[in-house]
């Protein structure tokens, strides 16, 4: 009798257990709208190629993009309007965990972790020529003594990877700050890296601070026509400003640009894609899995991923946010994570 009774209870618990454990392993189609990238440029492209790859993995499938921004696109997911963004860092999560500027309000238990998509974006620290020897700046540290008048060219604000993940860190870490810019009598032209760039070459800024992929054709085409050099400094110094978001320093070598005669430091950030906590077990699974083997596809996108992105990775969780729970049975499924 009691061996009839441990035979019930045990069927009654697979039975109870068995909707929770339903599998996620056949072809049935997923919804999901996947935001974060601007409506132009690499980012665009990168999601629109990871969407791809999971409609034919799984036919029938509407997975769409939606304009946005690194920062707008954890607030989309949080706030349910999207149900991915692609294309957070350490900067956007922990601002948004805590509720800083960008964000209003702390979004924490709002979003999730699923994977990281790479670990190569470079922040590019330019200046031009003329001005570095007009102002006898070569380095970081130059930069803090001097105060020189500088026409900057950065990123908005709110797109917080670039700006206050990093170049507002490792200008704090030398003893000043963006809002100095102003008062030593210089001024900012804001926009993503392509106007930036525009201005250095049309001779509308002196200094550049944004991100591009490492020997960017368009920099090298740029340091052609105006002559560019990289602000120098210590490593150990730049570590301590990438480490506030969960970053690294790391060295440009020497030869990546035609301008570069050494090895020089920047900040090294990862990016990846996060979900709300609204969206179902079974939609992040089956997204994570079409990416996961889809690997080679994948990587054929080409920028950042074509040369970071492997499925070993994937789980790789440098701020130690939660994972997504379709996310993570999927990475203890393939031994990637505990």
């Amino acid at each position: 009798m009691k061996l009839v009774r441990i035979v019930l209870a045990a069927a009654a618990l697979a039975l109870a257990v068995a909707p929770a454990l339903a599998g996620f392993n056949d072809k049935n189609p997923v919804t999901a709208t996947v935001t974060g990238a601007t409506p132009s440029g690499y980012p665009r492209t990168m999601v629109e190629g990871l969407n791809a790859v999971v409609r034919d993995a799984y036919p029938g499938s509407s997975v769409s993009f939606k304009p946005n921004s690194p920062g707008g696109g954890v607030l989309a997911i949080a706030e349910g309007q999207a149900d991915f963004t692609a294309t957070a860092t350490g900067t956007e999560i922990r601002l948004a965990n805590e509720g800083g500027f960008p964000f209003k309000q702390p979004l924490k238990g709002k979003f999730s972790y699923v994977m990281q998509l790479y670990d190569n974006q470079f922040i590019h620290f330019l200046m031009t020529k003329a001005w570095a020897e007009a102002n006898g700046v070569k380095s970081w540290a130059d930069i803090a003594a001097k105060k020189p008048r500088m026409r900057l060219a950065i990123n908005r604000p709110d797109n917080p990877q670039t700006t206050i993940g990093g170049p507002y860190e490792v200008m704090k870490v030398h003893g000043f700050s963006i809002g100095d810019i102003e008062k030593w009598g210089g001024s900012y032209v804001l926009g993503n890296s392509a106007i930036g760039l525009d201005a250095i070459t049309d001779g509308k800024a002196d200094v550049f601070m944004n991100a591009r992929n490492l020997g960017d054709a368009l920099v090298k085409d740029i340091a052609g026509k105006r002559a560019l050099l990289w602000i120098d400094g210590d490593r150990a110094t730049i570590q301590k400003a990438a480490d506030t978001f969960n970053f690294k320093a790391d060295m440009v070598e020497k030869g990546t640009y035609p301008f570069m005669d050494k090895d020089y430091p920047t900040v090294r950030m990862w990016v990846s894609l996060l979900a709300g906590a609204h969206v179902p077990d079974e939609t992040v699974y089956k997204y994570v899995k079409a990416i996961a083997e889809g690997e080679s596809r994948v990587q054929s996108i080409g920028g950042s991923l074509k040369t970071s992105f492997t499925t070993p990775k994937m789980a790789t969780n440098p701020a130690s946010l939660p994972y997504h729970p379709g996310a993570l049975r999927y990475y203890r499924e393939k031994g990637l994570v505990k």
